[in-house]
């Protein structure tokens, strides 16, 4: 039987979002790693940190191919860098594998992901990080879905409260599905999905679903062109890991990020006019008043 979706409204986004005190510290927030960014796709390590930066985490530490830090230090000065060795192409090397294990220490989250590419340090990086089993929320997206697909049973390497989030592409990578099977059958199988490898789903795509390891199923309101530039994912992979490393459940920080992130986008929106020229960027900067709708629902 089809499963009925629980529609994300403000007030159910006010309720999962993290306390934060005017009394705490930096080390309140959170502590987040984000493993993205490629010489090929700069752009998405930006993305990725600038939106976990956004959404109130207290030290971001950014993991990316060291020829990236000339061009993106000035633009997040907030940012911690963890400066990994690259290939000739500007892809991660294999030998930052072994770095793992001690850039996942006192972490509260960790993203691995957006703009890595799919070379062989990239999938050497993963597989360190899926052997070392954090104790921690991990977010799996972008190049590591394509990269996790390729792994024989990978649902046995997920380490505990992990949270995927493919767009039907990736998603069909996952379950070796075409595109088109994907889409027809969305609801029922972000459940089954969810359910079968206890994991948090987040299936991108207009009105996203986030599926529970319960069984769960919850959808956005909204769909829009707002939302079809590259980069729109790394933004949300960004809040995603954000509420994770501020102690929200993967279930709680997976609906709250779609619904943030749409509103953002609907907030940018109305600043630029027209669909088309509202880029990954412009979210940024509203990812605060979405929140603050949240909060005054």
């Amino acid at each position: 039987m089809m499963p009925n979706p629980i529609l994300i409204t403000p007030a159910l986004v006010k309720s999962l979002l993290p306390g934060r005190s005017d009394l705490g510290s930096k080390s309140s927030f959170g502590s987040a790693l984000v493993i993205a960014g490629s010489r090929h796709y700069t752009g998405a390590a930006f993305l990725a940190a600038a939106a976990a930066l956004r959404g109130g985490t207290g030290l971001v530490y950014l993991a990316a191919p060291s020829s990236l830090h000339p061009a993106l230090a000035g633009a997040l000065p907030e940012a911690i860098w963890e400066l990994l060795p690259e290939d000739a192409q500007g892809y991660l090397a294999s030998q930052a594998a072994q770095l793992i294990p001690d850039l996942l220490k006192r972490r509260t989250a960790v993203l691995i992901g957006p703009g890595l590419g799919q070379a062989p340090g990239s999938r050497a990086v993963l597989q360190a990080l899926l052997a070392a089993q954090p104790d921690i929320p991990t977010v799996i997206d972008a190049d590591a879905l394509r990269l996790l697909a390729q792994a024989p049973n990978w649902a046995k390497l997920l380490p505990p409260a992990c949270v995927l989030t493919p767009h039907a592409g990736e998603m069909a990578a996952l379950t070796q599905l075409s595109i088109p099977e994907v889409e027809s059958q969305r609801i029922g199988l972000a459940q089954q999905f969810a359910r079968t490898n206890q994991v948090t789903l987040v299936l991108k795509g207009p009105y996203t679903l986030i599926a529970t390891a319960q069984g769960n199923v919850y959808q956005s309101e909204y769909a829009s062109s707002a939302l079809a530039h590259g980069g729109s994912g790394d933004v949300l992979a960004g809040l995603l890991t954000a509420l994770l490393a501020q102690g929200a459940s993967p279930a709680s920080a997976a609906i709250a990020a779609v619904w943030l992130h749409a509103q953002a986008a609907q907030l940018a929106l109305q600043r630029r006019g027209w669909e088309g020229a509202v880029l990954p960027s412009d979210l940024l900067e509203e990812i605060g008043p979405a929140v603050r709708i949240a909060l005054d629902s």
